[in-house]
């Protein structure tokens, strides 16, 4: 499984099991990657339509598409 997969079935397991999205810190941490790395990867995720990431201030939003 690639990294992008990972990142996004962590992301997604946790909002549904936690009901918020881990930060960018925590993907890190749990996948055992380079933080840079990780906040790449929802780079790419939300680039590649994925994921939706909607900043309001002081509140951010992510909806899982697939």
């Amino acid at each position: 499984m690639d990294i992008a997969n990972k990142v996004y079935n962590f992301m997604k397991s946790s909002n549904d099991k936690n009901g918020f999205v881990p930060t960018v810190h925590q993907i890190a941490e749990e996948l055992n990657i380079a933080e840079h790395e990780a906040k790449a990867t929802v780079d790419q995720l939300k680039e590649s339509g994925k994921i939706k990431i909607t900043d309001i201030p002081r509140k951010t939003i992510i909806e899982f598409v697939n």
